[in-house]
């Protein structure tokens, strides 16, 4: 009988245990960015698993990173076990950068396919623009800040954009979800033959 109640009483801890386990969740808000120009260091199999390193040059591609600053605000947990290290959390953004904010402008103009891109215009609002411009979260840490977006140029938009050899302030702005707004800037040069 006593066995029996010590068993029940295991079993009981091991479900528990397993449900704190799998319940977890570590909460987190972003609370600043980093705006950043880049260059491809290691191509993957998949875009999300690419490697960049910083320039302030670009010369092969035209990349910029966001990188999230978030601050950690929460964990769900039943506090049953809080010595097991060996497993990774589930991380939940409790805010978004919404997408449809998004602002990239420089101070200068270009020319892309004939046309003049105007000075402190947004040109993720430029249809011809923002199709040869993929967007996408990538699963590497650049610079050891978490998350990161990324903004990889096409080879046809590098054809066929023509820059001054002069350096261009680039901006970039967004919006989260709780209303944060930030507002970067980056100095760059085009050196794109």
């Amino acid at each position: 009988m006593i066995v029996k109640r010590i068993a029940a009483i295991i079993g009981l801890y091991f479900v528990l245990f397993v449900m704190n386990i799998s319940c977890r969740r570590e909460h987190f808000l972003i609370t600043g960015i980093r705006f950043e120009s880049a260059t491809l260091d290691k191509e993957k199999a998949e875009m999300r698993f690419n490697d960049y390193v910083p320039t302030s040059v670009f010369t092969k591609d035209i990349v910029f990173v966001i990188s999230y600053e978030t601050v950690f605000v929460a964990l769900n947990s039943f506090n049953l076990n809080s010595n097991c290290h060996a497993l990774t959390l589930g991380k939940i953004m409790d805010n978004k950068l919404l997408d449809e904010t998004f602002s990239i402008s420089l101070d200068h103009p270009f020319i892309y396919n004939s046309d003049t891109v105007k000075t402190n215009q947004n040109i993720l609002e430029n249809a011809s623009i923002k199709k040869e411009i993929e967007i996408f979260e990538s699963n590497q840490a650049f610079h050891n800040s978490g998350a990161d977006k990324v903004f990889s140029f096409s080879d046809y938009f590098m054809k066929n954009a023509k820059f001054d050899t002069i350096s261009y302030n680039v901006a970039f702005y967004c919006k989260t979800s709780d209303n944060i707004e930030f507002n970067e800037q980056i100095s760059v040069k085009f050196r794109i033959e």
